[in-house]
């Protein structure tokens, strides 16, 4: 299953409108999306799973994939994670 760590740039972290278009991005895959930090993993495409992370300007997460489409959806997500 392809992965990819990346470090959350975003000022002030992933906030609920954030965590909505991150959701709304990885709905466009058939692939299964996940994040994973320390020791919990979500469904990416679940608002409050993505929420409960709490992610921070900073903060590490691994964005694993699995599916047909696993690379174009990790470097999807990766990009809003990614951006200020």
């Amino acid at each position: 299953m392809p992965n990819k760590e990346v470090t959350v740039k975003k000022t002030g972290g992933i906030l609920n409108k954030d965590a909505a278009q991150i959701v709304q991005r990885a709905m466009r895959y058939e692939s299964e999306i996940s994040f994973e930090q320390k020791f919990k993993i979500i469904n990416a495409k679940s608002i409050m799973g993505v929420i409960s992370l709490g992610l921070k300007s900073g903060d590490k997460v691994v964005v694993s994939a699995k599916g047909d489409d696993a690379e174009a959806a990790i470097n999807d997500i990766a990009e809003i994670l990614e951006n200020e």
